[in-house]
Parts: structure tokens; C-alpha cells; sequence
């Protein structure tokens, strides 16, 4: 429709300007009008579409197959009128309104007071009416209201109709096909034109830094494959559909199979969760296991030295060695010393790599020894430094954030002066609250340098790298807790839970997450007897372990800034804790003797034994696995292929939380592929599944038991 315009000689005559006006009303009604036709015809052709699926779906043939078209005619005349009806027309006074808006300044109502007047306007306002119409951009306004009336019902008119006319499409595709195949006139059974799924060849193309080849593997059903490798299913025939599945999710997403020749091929890359793909056609449906896994971190373990050490001069030479595996390759690997001096608030750190190997020219190396020599003297240590030990590994992912392995480590420090006294101990490792002391001071410095880069990183950058610090300083944490309540309450964890009642006395308690001293307790209070340490020192370990867990709060939250006054807080009660006066104490416990042969059978038999205890339920979810591997049983024999799925999802399933019970069904899927009995194996499973645990029977003095 074309936009009523205007010229300036048509503003000579008042009557021009009503005209355009009630041409512009007609010209919005046009655009209302359509925009009801369009709603009223998708509402038709979505009406008729859900009639399609239910007829698809429930069979329906015969008279009742037009019913879709009438419930569609019938639906968009039922919306044509609840529109049309809703539908409100624009009177002139409306639409000059909607004229002055369109004006590049603010509207001044001229339009609108000239459409209001009922007696002739005066000639003032007529020409500021004229004015108003001249400079309305009434052509674009009518262009901008039809693309938002009519773009929206005209994309869902044109998804509904593709959605109607891709089926007869591929019907009549499907047709024409039968007609080629066949005699003319004849009738072609659809089975004769789609083929059933037959069996495929599965290629396994692992990762380009893994550097190993690809793998056929024929026609399995079952892959395991490091996370980024390449699965590629190809058969013969028509394209099939296939679909993935990730193993506890419930979205299912279609896979494209591409033609490749007279053969269909299928290609997805390897998650790092277990996963299934389904390969349906001509009525037949396959199941591909895929058992994706993540390519695991390097292990590390440090065999020498093998523990740790104090020493009274900075001399000698230690001999290092180190053993590290990689499911796939290492690619290097070396030892790590972190040399901390000084103490209090005044100290530096210093990192040095010793043995350093590498074997990314040579492909990588599962398993892998580095030696070194660490020379005591080449460092110029000083009373009271420490050194820390590690040995470190890399593979060859070549993402940027890949974590290193890493393996235990071990503590070296130089005995200061003041350490000598004329009690004579034996020599010991530095202790706890001395490696807590460096290793505080390590997550110290190490938030503070994330602190500073803060703003030049990313938002998920400083969260991931938050997060790892917040790791760190809960396993720090943990460690002194240990120390705490070993001193105090003879536990050895602060993960322990405490509560009135409990039958023991307490001699710290864990009020959230933080730990309090039981004022009602005595114990860690030094009396005789009893070799506990002095409240002097168990204290600010309190204190260091509560701070520690403010720091590790605000880490989690990605908060480094606050996180930095609770570790200094931390490492001032650690401080405190060393500084604190050392008891040695002197003798051994007694040994207690027992007279074997005066207590030897002075105990009595009742002669009853005790009622069998019943076994707890399983839970819902473990029921629903027997369930489902009964139900594998009792179809094995009518349907071999489709048990075999079923045992093969139920496997996929529990690799990540019943391994156990993932071992057993790979147990039953082999003597299935044997095509032996599988009776044994199936109860092997259920026992598995079960907890239950059959021990073999073993003879006793009053026989064999049954």
C-alpha cells in the first residue's frame, strides 16, 4: 500500500489536511487487519499440525484422515473472529496523535486540537495543523509499523507451513523412489526400499597430541576413548538417524550422518562422561557405547629423599629421585625447591628446578625416572631457612590451563643456635606447625600476586585460580585441625563431629566450621600424668585454624582481596604457636604384663549363638538398577541384541558411582558375546549390587555347616 503523502502546495485548502488523516486511519486498519489474517492463519496451520502428530501417532487411516484441515479451517476462523472482535478501530483524533509523533521534535498537539474541532478551526491553528502534517515522516512511520506488526506472525506462518510441507515432501520423495525401483503400477513393500540398520565398522581416532594411531575396531558396541577423540561409525546404505546421549542428561542431540560413496558415515567426538549413541533405520535401532574419560594429570611419587630433615649445617649433597606415570605420555618433568628465609614478616622466597627432563622429541613416556642432586652448600642456606621439596610432571594436552602433576613434599630446614640445649631427643622432621608456617606463607604470597593481577584478568580467570588457592588453604587447614585436636581431645581429624552427650569428653568443640575450646574440659591442660601440651600453644592454632577458614570462605566466593587479612591473621597464631615455650618430656610408659596362663579359658560359654541381623534396603536407585538388570535376564533369551544394549546402558551408567557393580555387567556383557551360560554371572552382578559378600564355608568342631 502506498504511504498518503503530501505536498506543500495541498496545504492551501484546510479539508486536504482531514483527508490525510482519515487516508492514514485507513492505511493503520489495513495494517491491523492483516496482522489478524496472518495470527488467525498460523494459529489454523499449528492446529493442523498437532492434528497431524496425534493422527501419526494414534494410526488413524481411512475417512477421519482429512480431520487436520478442518480442525485447522475451523481453528483460524475461531481466531479471526476473537481478533477481529478485539480488534479496536482509530478514530481521526487517535491517529493525528499517532501523526505527531512521528515529527523529529516533540508533538504540540496542533493535529490534534484541529481534529477535535467541531465548528471551523481558526486560521492559526489550520496552519499549525499544517505545519504538523508537513513535517510528519508518515511513510516511514507506516513502513516501521508494518515490519513490527507482521514480522512475527509472518515467520510463525512460515515455520508452521515448512512444518506441514517437509513430511510430503519426503513422502513424496520416498514415492517416486518406489516407483523407480519397482514395475509402474506395482506395489513396492516399504521394507524392500529402506534396508534394516546392518553392521558397521567403528574407528577410534585418538587426539594429535596423544601421538598414536587410529584404531578399527569392527563392529563393537562398546569404545573407550580419551575425551577429544574422534568416533567414526560407517555402514552401508541409506543415511540412518542417529542421535548422542550423555550419560546423566537427559538432552539428546541429533548427529549428522553424511554419505560417503554408496555408504553412510557418522563422526562425534568423544565427551569426558560416558555417553551412547542410537543408529536408527528401517525400523531397527543400535546402541554405541562410548566410555569417554578425561586424559588424566601425571603421578608423581618422590622415593628419594623419603622424608623429612633437619640439619645442623647447611653441607652435603642429597641424591633425588622420582618416579611419575601418565595414562597416555609424559612429556617432562623435574624437581621444584622453594627455598623460604628469614621469619615474621621479613623473609624472601626463592624457587630453583633441578633434573630437569624432557621427552616430547621421543613421543612421550608412560612411565618415566628422574634423578638429581640437590648440593646443600651451592644454595648458601642460613640458620633457620627451609627448603621445600617437590618433583613435578607434565603430559603433552596442550591446553593452556592443564594442571601439572605433582607429587608429596618434602621439608629441609637448618637448625638455628638457639635450638641447642643440653636435653638430649632424639632427632626428628621439622614439625607440623613449621611447615604449616611456610606453606601459609606460600598461599599468602600467592593471593597477594592474584590480588594485584586482578584487574587485567577475566572474571572466570580469577575465580578458577581463586578456587585453587581455597583448595590449598582447606587442605592446610585440615592439617592443622589434626594438630589441634590430637593436642587436645586425642581425635585425629577436626573433621570429627562433636555433641553433647556423645560419651566423651571434649576438649574442643566445632561450632560452624570453626573450632572453640570447651571451657568445661580439662583436657590439654598439663597435670600428671598426662603429656599434654600447654594451652600456650594450642591456642593460636585455634585461632590460625579459624582464620584460615575466613580466608578459605572468601577464596570460594573468588574474593582474594578478602581473603588476605584472615591468611595474615593465620600466619601471625602460627607464628605465635612456634614461638611458644617446648616441653620435653622424660620417661616411658609402663608396659603392661598379662599372665597368659591365668587368664587362659576363664570365659564363658552360653552355648546359644546370636539371632541373624537383617540386611538394610537398598536404595531407589540401586532397586531400579536390579530391576532393570532382572529385566536384561529375563529378555536374553527372546532378544538377544536388545539385552545386550540394556546390560551396556546399565554399565555405562554406573561407571561414575558403582565401578563395583560396572565390572560385574562387563562381566555378563562377555559371556553374553561368548554366548556361554550367563546364570553364574548374573548373580555375581546382583551380589555386587547387593554388598553381598559370600564367604566360603569352613569346617568347625561340630562339622561342616550347611
Amino acid at each position: 500500500m502506498t504511504a498518503p503523502t503530501m505536498s506543500r502546495a495541498d496545504t492551501a485548502s484546510p479539508r486536504v489536511v482531514g483527508d490525510a488523516v482519515e487516508r492514514t486511519r485507513r492505511a493503520i486498519a489495513t495494517v491491523q487487519r492483516a496482522r489478524t489474517l496472518l495470527v488467525s492463519l498460523g494459529a489454523g496451520l499449528l492446529v493442523g499440525l498437532l492434528a497431524r502428530v496425534v493422527r501419526a501417532v494414534g494410526g488413524v487411516t481411512g475417512e477421519l484422515r482429512t480431520w487436520p484441515v478442518v480442525l485447522g479451517l475451523l481453528a483460524a476462523g475461531v481466531a479471526w473472529v476473537v481478533l477481529a472482535r478485539r480488534r479496536r478501530a482509530l478514530d481521526a483524533v487517535q491517529v493525528a496523535l499517532w501523526i505527531e509523533e512521528q515529527r523529529a521534535t516533540p508533538p504540540d498537539f496542533s493535529l490534534v486540537t484541529y481534529m477535535e474541532q467541531v465548528a471551523p478551526a481558526p486560521a492559526a491553528l489550520t496552519r499549525a495543523a499544517e505545519v504538523v502534517w508537513a513535517q510528519a515522516a508518515v511513510a516511514e512511520g507506516l513502513v516501521r509499523l508494518r515490519r513490527e506488526a507482521w514480522l512475527g506472525p509472518a515467520l510463525f506462518v512460515m515455520g508452521s507451513a515448512l512444518l506441514l510441507v517437509v513430511p510430503r515432501a519426503a513422502r513424496v520423495s520416498a514415492g517416486g523412489d518406489r516407483a523407480a525401483a519397482g514395475v509402474a503400477g506395482a506395489r513396492v513393500p516399504r521394507e524392500s526400499v529402506v534396508a534394516p540398520l546392518g553392521a558397521w565398522r567403528l574407528r577410534v581416532k585418538p587426539p594429535a597430541y596423544t601421538g598414536q594411531a587410529a584404531v578399527d575396531r569392527g563392529d563393537a558396541t562398546v569404545v573407550v576413548a580419551v575425551s577429544g577423540s574422534v568416533i567414526e561409525l560407517t555402514g552401508e546404505g541409506a543415511l540412518p538417524e542417529a542421535r548422542l546421549t550423555v550419560v546423566g542428561t537427559t538432552a539428546s542431540l541429533p548427529v549428522p550422518a553424511s554419505a560417503v560413496g554408496r555408504d553412510w558415515r557418522v563422526r562425534v567426538v568423544a565427551p569426558d562422561a560416558p555417553a551412547t549413541i542410537r543408529v536408527s533405520r528401517g525400523g531397527r535401532t543400535r546402541l554405541l557405547v562410548i566410555e569417554g574419560h578425561a586424559d588424566s594429570v601425571p603421578m608423581v611419587t618422590l622415593e628419594q629423599p623419603a622424608r623429612d630433615s633437619v640439619f645442623r649445617e647447611a653441607t652435603g649433597r642429597l641424591p633425588l629421585v622420582a618416579s611419575a606415570t601418565d595414562d597416555i605420555g609424559l612429556a617432562s618433568a623435574r624437581f621444584d625447591l622453594l627455598v623460604s628465609s628469614g621469619e615474621g614478616e621479613r623473609f624472601t622466597v626463592r624457587s630453583v628446578a633441578l633434573g630437569a627432563a624432557d621427552w616430547r622429541a621421543s613421543g612421550g613416556q608412560r612411565r618415566a625416572t628422574i634423578r638429581g642432586t640437590l648440593d646443600l652448600s651451592a644454595l648458601q642456606l642460613l640458620p633457620g631457612d627451609v627448603v621445600h621439596l617437590r618433583a613435578i610432571a607434565r603430559d603433552g594436552h596442550p591446553a593452556a590451563t592443564r594442571e601439572f602433576g605433582a607429587s608429596e613434599t618434602r621439608a629441609f630446614r637448618i637448625a638455628r643456635p638457639a635450638e641447642y640445649d643440653s636435653v638430649a631427643v632424639e632427632p626428628a622432621p621439622p614439625p607440623d606447625v613449621d611447615k604449616s608456617l611456610l606453606s601459609q606463607r606460600m598461599l599468602l604470597m600467592l593471593t597477594e600476586k592474584l590480588d594485584r593481577q586482578q584487574p587485567r584478568l577475566a572474571r572466570a580467570e580469577v575465580l578458577r585460580e581463586s578456587l585453587t588457592l581455597a583448595r590449598d588453604q582447606a587442605r592446610l587447614r585440615l592439617a592443622v585441625g589434626d594438630v589441634v585436636f590430637q593436642r587436645l581431645s586425642g581425635e585425629s581429624s577436626a573433621e570429627h563431629a562433636h555433641f553433647a552427650g556423645d560419651g566423651h569428653e571434649h576438649g574442643v568443640d566445632q561450632q560452624g566450621g570453626k573450632l572453640v575450646i570447651n571451657p568445661a574440659s580439662t583436657t590439654g591442660m598439663l597435670a600428671e600424668g598426662n603429656d599434654s601440651p600447654v594451652i600456650a600453644i594450642n591456642q593460636p592454632l585455634l585461632e590460625a585454624y579459624n582464620a584460615m577458614w575466613d580466608a578459605g570462605r572468601a577464596l570460594e566466593q573468588g574474593d582474594p582481596h578478602g581473603a588476605i587479612p584472615p591468611m595474615k591473621r593465620a600466619l601471625e597464631a602460627i607464628e605465635r604457636s612456634r614461638a611458644a615455650s617446648r616441653l620435653y618430656l622424660r620417661g616411658k610408659p609402663p608396659q603392661v604384663i598379662v599372665d597368659l596362663a591365668k587368664v587362659r579359658l576363664v570365659g564363658k560359654d552360653t552355648g546359644r549363638t546370636s539371632g541373624r541381623s537383617g540386611r538394610a534396603a537398598l536404595p531407589t536407585r540401586l532397586v531400579q538398577r536390579d530391576v532393570r538388570l532382572v529385566r536384561a535376564a529375563q529378555l536374553l533369551p527372546a532378544a538377544r541384541d536388545a539385552a545386550r544394549d540394556s546390560l551396556a546402558l546399565l554399565r555405562v551408567e554406573a561407571l561414575a558411582d558403582a565401578p563395583a557393580f560396572a565390572g560385574a555387567v562387563a562381566r555378563v556383557l562377555d559371556v553374553v558375546e561368548r554366548g556361554g551360560d550367563v546364570t553364574a554371572a548374573f548373580v555375581g552382578a546382583r551380589r555386587v549390587l547387593g554388598n553381598v559378600v559370600r564367604t566360603p564355608g569352613a569346617g568347625w568342631s561340630r562339622g561342616v555347616p550347611p
